[in-house]
């Protein structure tokens, strides 16, 4: 029950958040409509119902019902575009469609308690096995390397907070924990402080443990798929964030 609490409070609150920049970008970067999209992870729509609307027939997947059952009543029953949940890992991802987008920094979001860049590597396969020859791949994740923790040193980020549908009132909290600049590996936790309507408020901290990988990992593992880099966003050595369009050769 407490993490059906949280889980509709954070899809509620996730959903009022204002991103539109990187919708848009994709829009206008996939190519002109209809083409055929799967995105992967597309949790209560945002990128997804406004890559149908603009003509494209969309596929979007995701496990966290809480996001899922947030489209309905923003898809206004649009017949282009489907949805359902599945675990990308272990789900077949299909096959023949134009374009796949693994956007929302998804590399870095995936729940797994196996090997982290393990998993990232496999999403970029099984991408490369979904789209057809000349299809492409919209990708942005964060490559950044920080220098490595202070041990016994954390930092605390607000990330967002508010009051739901339901009166529930919450806070969501990053709490930057260890991180290894040689491996690229980070532990950090996050903390949610939830106040239910008309009830006390209770505290649920997560721990996470990812890989950030390096531009250059990701363009390594492209290739390997058989993908070829088409296009790209600038990149340095203080590059943060990346986004790559990838054709299949």
């Amino acid at each position: 029950m407490t993490n059906d609490l949280i889980q509709h409070w954070y899809a509620y609150i996730y959903d009022q958040q204002t991103m539109q920049d990187d919708v848009q970008h994709i829009i206008a970067t996939v190519g002109k409509p209809p083409l055929n999209i799967l995105e992967v992870a597309c949790g209560s729509g945002r990128i997804s119902i406004p890559l149908a609307q603009s003509g494209h027939f969309v596929t979007g997947f995701d496990i966290d019902e809480a996001m899922l059952a947030r489209i309905p009543n923003k898809a206004g029953g649009l017949a282009n575009f489907k949805y359902f949940k599945a675990d990308a890992l272990s789900y077949d991802w299909g096959n023949g469609f134009d374009v796949v987008v693994l956007s929302g920094n998804i590399l870095v979001n995936i729940i797994t308690d196996g090997d982290y860049k393990q998993a990232q590597e496999l999403f970029i396969q099984k991408a490369a096995s979904c789209v057809k020859q000349g299809g492409h791949l919209y990708l942005d994740f964060t490559c950044a390397n920080w220098p490595t923790s202070t041990p016994g040193k954390t930092e605390e980020r607000a990330i967002f907070e508010g009051a739901d549908d339901h009166g529930t009132y919450g806070k969501f909290i990053l709490v930057e924990g260890e991180y290894n600049s040689k491996t690229r590996m980070d532990k950090s936790y996050r903390r949610y402080e939830i106040t239910p309507k008309d009830g006390e408020t209770f505290t649920v901290i997560k721990e996470f443990t990812k890989h950030f990988p390096a531009y250059e990992q990701v363009v390594s593992w492209l290739e390997k798929y058989g993908w070829n880099v088409e296009w790209h966003s600038p990149v340095s050595d203080d590059t943060f964030h990346a986004i790559i369009l990838a054709k299949k050769k």
